[in-house]
């Protein structure tokens, strides 16, 4: 994987677009920001004021929701800096397993198996009204 990883960079593929999943001990998971650059959170460069809002509490943090910008809550808390565990970014690890404090979301890849009541999958939901993540 690490020799397609470099590859893939080799012919121009941009970083955010190279993602892999490597299922032994050989290299932690990514608990946060991509590239390990550390900044404090912040609302993301485009913020369009229509959607659902997601807050994310811990790290002070609410931005609305922009279905054509991102593909999930992870992709936003990515975009907000705001620390996040990930792995597979299908809904398979449960890495990404997070409190719902409040609100409803759906989920596109739908997961393998439901998360812990209370809970949702970061990597793969979508929220269809305002939500709160204990993140």
């Amino acid at each position: 994987m690490a020799d397609m990883q470099g590859a893939l960079a080799t012919f121009g593929v941009a970083p955010e677009r190279i993602h892999l999943e490597i299922f032994n001990g050989s290299e932690s998971m990514t608990p946060g920001v991509v590239g390990g650059v550390t900044r404090a959170p912040h609302l993301p460069k485009e913020d369009s004021n229509t959607g659902p809002l997601v807050s994310f509490p811990r790290s002070g943090i609410a931005a609305h929701w922009n279905a054509s910008a991102y593909q999930s809550i992870l992709e936003l808390a990515e975009a907000c800096d705001v620390p996040v565990r990930w792995s597979c970014r299908t809904g398979v690890c449960h890495n990404c397993e997070s409190g719902l404090v409040s609100g409803a979301v759906v989920y596109g890849p739908e997961p393998l198996e439901k998360p812990a009541d209370g809970n949702l999958l970061v990597c793969s939901s979508q929220p269809i009204r305002d939500v709160v993540i204990g993140l």
